[in-house]
Formats: C-alpha cells, structure tokens, sequence
C-alpha cells in the first residue's frame, strides 16, 4: 500500500520551498552577537515553558512566568 498524497506541488509551492530554504540558510550562515544569541535563547526557553504548561492548563501569563523564571534564577545566584 503506498502513499498518495492529496495535494499538488505547483510551480508556485516549488518557488515558495526554494525561497525559504534560501532564507534559511542565511540566517544559519550569519553571525549573531553572543550577548543576542543569549537573549534569544532565553526568550525561546520562556516561551516554551509558557506554551507547554499552558498545555497542560496552567493558567500563568508569558510575563508570569518570566517573573517566576527570574525569581528562581535570584534564588540560585543567592544560594551560590
């Protein structure tokens, strides 16, 4: 049994792939700042515990639980 799809790759989707595909590696090749690599980073981690507790029905707000990420990282600094 095989598989078939139920959709067409036009010209335009196939321009569309190359375009982003293109991008992409752009953005892969490029030099990012560390100090911006760090804030990303962080502002990724963020957002991925908000949409995944969010999953799980924790009603905090994203800069909730900024608050509380900061909170823990004061409380570690201080214990060090």
């Amino acid at each position: 049994m095989s598989f078939n799809p139920k959709y067409t790759i036009t010209d335009k989707i196939l321009n569309n792939l190359t375009t982003i595909s293109s991008a992409r590696e752009v953005i892969e090749q490029a030099y990012l700042v560390p100090k911006w690599e760090a804030k990303l980073r962080r502002q990724a981690l963020l957002r991925s515990a908000h949409a995944s507790t969010a999953l799980a029905g924790n009603k905090l707000g994203l800069k909730q639980v900024e608050a509380l990420y900061k909170k823990k990282k004061a409380r570690l600094l201080i214990r060090v």
